[in-house]
């Protein structure tokens, strides 16, 4: 009997501790859970898709296919209900009919497929201040691009291609974004607009800051941030960058989308295509700017420049930075953060000059700050200039 009572106090003391460490682990898991709550209290909010069905019936403005137009909206709070980030999506461009037609069947061409929200929660869409200390709680827009053209194309014309009509009517959707934006979404009542895009999307920040600024109420304070669009005016033997811009240019009727002042500079010799291309509609620009731009900006390097010699590399990080001072910076109102790092697009946050990343940087320029010209300053390749 004595034996079975030590074997039946050992059998409830196991059980005990059992259950003890049961509930400890519950404890610890909720302590966890609460932790991580208090230091993470939301959800990512998410984007409410907008399709501008009615712009396309009344006014043409469509994707290449003939699908709407559509723009994702997040709510701004708090501080920020009346500060809006406005992105330009970029994306490429189309360069030939057959291009064209192929791109209409894809997302870049067609909003047929477009999802009705969307989630974006890094970089210059970070809800998080620790990431984007400065716009962070803003109304944060991301306008989809699907006509090829940077924004920029107004052709009246309807064209048949391949048994497909095809659109090329990009500033149309900028309009029906902005008239759906200032009529329905609180756009009138902005205080702060930043107007930004990355790559396509960074030269239509370029083309059109300042028909933006133009469009909005003359209290509010705008400013640009296009990311990684200074894309120079340079024709390879392979790639053939200029001629193709070109071709956008006249085959969209781009000369009603783009800087109205550039235009009316080179109407009188003929040379209204300039005003596609960044470097020669930034001398144009009369809205403060601060573009993100890389020196040796990758797809430059191998989509434009088509060169994997440092020297030849180095000769056009150096022709970008002249540039830059020339056409861009020769205006007191504009800055940049000019780094040495290959990229494109992106890296928010990563690349730090004079103990800034981009993030700050543009808060502290955009604020007044006396320092406007961020330059790294580093011959290629540079692999330190890509780290914090």
């Amino acid at each position: 009997v004595r034996g079975t009572r030590k074997r039946v106090l050992s059998i409830d003391y196991r059980m005990l501790r059992s259950i003890v460490f049961f509930f400890l682990l519950v404890l610890l898991c909720r302590a966890v859970l609460s932790l991580s709550l208090s230091s993470n209290p939301k959800q990512v909010p998410s984007y409410t898709g907008y399709f501008l069905t009615d712009a396309k019936t009344k006014d043409g403005a469509a994707c290449l296919d003939g699908t709407p137009g559509v723009y994702y909206l997040r709510s701004g709070s708090e501080t920020g209900i009346n500060k809006w980030y406005i992105h330009h999506q970029g994306g490429g461009w189309c360069f030939s009919m057959d291009d064209c037609y192929s791109r209409s069947q894809t997302s870049q061409g067609s909003s047929k497929n477009y999802p009705k929200t969307t989630t974006m929660e890094y970089g210059y869409f970070s809800t998080f201040p620790e990431q984007n200390p400065q716009m962070y709680n803003w109304n944060s827009v991301f306008i989809r691009y699907c006509d090829g053209g940077s924004f920029s194309g107004d052709n009246d014309t309807i064209t048949d291609y391949r048994g497909t009509q095809l659109y090329f009517r990009g500033k149309r959707i900028l309009q029906a974004v902005f008239n759906d934006l200032y009529t329905n979404r609180g756009l009138q009542n902005a205080t702060d607009v930043v107007i930004s895009g990355c790559s396509a999307g960074g030269l239509a920040t370029f083309l059109h800051v300042d028909w933006w600024k133009n469009n909005l109420s003359p209290t509010t304070k705008v400013r640009g941030m296009p990311d990684s669009g200074f894309f120079l005016d340079y024709e390879s033997p392979v790639k053939k960058y200029h001629s193709s811009m070109i071709w956008v240019f006249n085959q969209m009727n781009s000369s009603s989308g783009v800087n109205e002042d550039c235009i009316n500079y080179y109407r009188s010799t003929g040379d209204t295509w300039k005003c596609i291309f960044a470097e020669h509609t930034s001398p144009f620009i009369q809205t403060p700017i601060f573009p993100l731009q890389s020196e040796y900006d990758e797809w430059q390097i191998y989509e434009d420049l088509n060169s994997t010699d440092p020297k030849a590399i180095n000769a056009w990080g150096e022709t970008l930075t002249n540039l830059v001072k020339t056409n861009l910076l020769a205006k007191p109102q504009h800055g940049i953060f000019l780094d040495s790092c290959q990229h494109h697009c992106g890296e928010w946050g990563n690349i730090v000059i004079s103990g800034d990343n981009q993030a700050k940087a543009f808060e502290e320029w955009y604020d007044g700050g006396s320092v406007r010209f961020y330059y790294q300053n580093k011959e290629y390749p540079c692999t330190a200039c890509c780290s914090p």
